[in-house]
């Protein structure tokens, strides 16, 4: 049997397929942007879930690499909320499975309008993935656990490289500059390694205080609020325990009133934006609560998670493992089987995802 831990520590191997095949991935998408690869002024992305938190994840680096706006929408927001469409941007449709009902409508009705869409999935076999402009494969593989772990990592390393390709494709883009960047990326699979296992030897030594608390606080700043906003959800989807992510500023207003000492606070330090925050944040709980920690690039004490960054934009990635791991051992200590399907109730009172062409996923 296969662990959710073995599956998270498989992914520096696929992060350095995805960038060993960057420009064969990317290949029908380019071939798809033609000339129109200069015209592009926006990314808009697209995604629920994880595929949402990714793309939260993604943004910021998809931005300052591309030299364009670039913005996050989730597929009910999209659909019923945005009047104005930008006829210059590139829409892209996330999601893992591919057959997650309401993006894969907001993508059939973009597409059928003629706006460029791009569908990101985990094979070109799935709805979104047929139905797209262009698909490109995200390159995660099979996961065993409907807890996407990789398929996070892979959409947000994926999000990354589109936009240096299309970047560089414009000449927005210097050779030099995409080269810097690529060397960045490959140094995650590496710092990936490190945090997980200095996760696991830091679980071990605050067992005690993670496993009494009964709520979870996640906080991070930039790429981390993406990464806060999955850790909450992994926490959920894996512990079913309360959890919560939030923007590191906003969260530091009225969620803090909140606060207990069964709250367990996680502050994500970047070393870089909101980081004096994000230390007071970890201070505050300790004095306060007793349950906050650090994690990232700076502690406070030795009961903080502490490691290096090596990854410039692509940091998302080494923060990954430190809330999956988290999750996953605190449902391990709490005796949960995660290998028990999920059954959804006989009465069907909504729906999110269509398995109907592929009943072997029906219950992911």
């Amino acid at each position: 049997m296969v662990t959710l831990l073995e599956v998270i520590q498989r992914t520096p191997s696929i992060v350095r397929s995805i960038l060993d095949t960057r420009k064969e991935k990317t290949k029908d998408l380019m071939n798809y942007l033609g000339e129109k690869v200069r015209e592009i002024d926006e990314f808009v992305f697209i995604g629920s879930g994880t595929s949402g938190t990714c793309a939260m994840s993604s943004r910021g680096a998809v931005e300052r690499i591309s030299g364009l706006r670039s913005t996050v929408s989730f597929p009910n927001e999209f659909y019923t909320d945005r009047a104005v469409r930008n006829k210059n941007a590139l829409y892209i449709f996330t999601s893992q499975s591919g057959n997650s009902i309401l993006t894969r409508e907001c993508m059939r009705k973009m597409t059928a309008e003629g706006y460029l869409t791009v569908g990101i999935t985990e094979g070109p076999t799935t709805d979104i993935a047929k139905e797209a402009g262009v698909h490109v494969d995200m390159g995660c593989g099979f996961e065993e656990y409907g807890f996407r772990t990789i398929g996070y990592c892979a959409s947000i390393l994926t999000h990354i490289v589109i936009a240096m390709e299309i970047a560089l494709a414009a000449g927005r883009l210097s050779q030099e500059d995409y080269d810097r960047y690529l060397a960045d990326a490959y140094r995650v699979p590496e710092s990936h390694q490190a945090v997980s296992s200095k996760t696991l030897a830091w679980f071990e030594k605050n067992k005690e205080r993670l496993m009494d608390s009964t709520s979870y606080f996640f906080y991070g700043a930039g790429p981390l609020w993406g990464v806060a906003l999955e850790g909450a959800l992994k926490m959920l989807e894996i512990t079913g325990r309360v959890a919560v992510g939030y923007e590191l500023e906003e969260g530091l207003h009225g969620p803090t009133m909140a606060f207990n000492d069964k709250t367990c606070v996680i502050s994500l330090n970047g070393g870089d934006t909101g980081s004096e925050k994000a230390v007071g944040l970890g201070k505050m709980c300790k004095n306060t609560t007793g349950k906050g920690f650090l994690m990232g690039a700076e502690g406070v004490d030795e009961t903080d998670l502490v490691f290096d960054i090596a990854g410039g934009e692509f940091r998302a990635l080494e923060f990954a493992p430190a809330v999956e791991i988290l999750a996953y051992e605190i449902a391990i200590n709490s005796g949960i089987d995660l290998m028990k399907p999920f059954t959804p109730p006989k009465e069907s009172y909504f729906e999110t995802h269509d398995f109907s062409n592929d009943p072997s996923k029906a219950g992911e």
